[in-house]
């Protein structure tokens, strides 16, 4: 595969020795759009099979050797009911540093009209109900400990007192069932299609409690609130929906939630350099 001299994947010098891993994938596909650039940890391109001709794929080009774990969980899914609602894996290259994945076509979440994210929110819910009782069984599990713990270490300078105090006040049972979980579920992981929706980038998937990707999805509308994309209303109708459609309220939705907006919050420090976000989700949270 050619790679653009300008494209991160020959640029990124975590990136590029591992570009080479696309040609065990498909040596003729050709290169499109950028779709996620992370720097340091991978890219996601969009580009056009050449075995295909017409057909697009998702190539994914990691810093770590994640593209093999990514590839085994989509093929669980694959054999699921969740099957029509998360990407096909198309292989992985054998140093596990490389993942090919179909495209699924739509509109993007956060691009909806204001008139259509009630509608899509509700669609979410049901998508993610899907997922979580498919039934497939993850190599990998990812418990509250695990969420807390990450959470602490996470913390930046200026978070780090309000992150500790937010982890003593917060009850949440150690030991929860587990379900097979996105892990990272929230609107920008979401392609509205016709009558549905898609959920894509399922990279952190794991065996996890359900209020964890309730909880995280409903922390980022909170979010888009904060950030000015819709009004506290519209975000009350696109939560209600949401938790309408995935069909119960986890009993201890409340704790993700609080969790999930104090990561956005140490994220927002350490890795977006954003203070004033970090303000206003603190500030949410209290």
């Amino acid at each position: 595969m050619r790679w653009p001299a300008d494209h991160p994947a020959v640029l990124d010098p975590a990136l590029a020795p591992h570009a080479a891993g696309a040609d065990q994938l498909d040596a003729g596909a050709r290169a499109g759009a950028v779709l996620r650039y992370v720097p340091g940890r991978r890219v996601a391109t969009l580009v056009t099979l050449g075995t295909s001709g017409d057909d697009q794929g998702v190539l994914k080009v990691f810093a770590r050797p994640r593209a093999r774990g990514n590839h085994r969980r989509l093929l669980v899914l694959a054999a699921t009911g969740a099957a029509d609602v998360v990407p096909r894996s198309l292989g992985a290259d054998t140093t596990g540093h490389v993942g090919l994945v179909s495209f699924l076509p739509g509109t993007p979440f956060r691009e909806l009209e204001p008139r259509a994210v009630a509608v899509a929110a509700r669609h979410c819910g049901r998508s993610l109900r899907l997922l979580h009782d498919s039934g497939a069984c993850f190599d990998r599990a990812w418990t509250p400990d695990d969420e807390i713990t990450q959470l602490v270490r996470r913390a930046g300078d200026q978070s780090r007192h309000a992150i500790h105090e937010i982890v003593c006040t917060t009850e949440l049972p150690r030991t929860l069932p587990l379900v097979p979980a996105h892990r990272d579920f929230h609107p920008g992981q979401v392609i509205v299609q016709e009558g549905s929706v898609a959920l894509i980038d399922l990279d952190d998937s794991a065996m996890a409690p359900s209020g964890l990707d309730v909880g995280n999805f409903v922390a980022h509308l909170h979010k888009e609130q904060l950030n000015g994309l819709r009004s506290a209303d519209a975000t009350k109708t696109a939560i209600e929906a949401f938790v309408a459609g995935y069909g119960s309220t986890p009993s201890d939705l409340d704790v993700w939630i609080r969790l999930s907006l104090a990561r956005l919050a140490t994220l927002a420090e350490t890795r977006h350099r954003d203070i004033p976000a970090m303000d206003a989700l603190l500030g949410a949270l209290r």
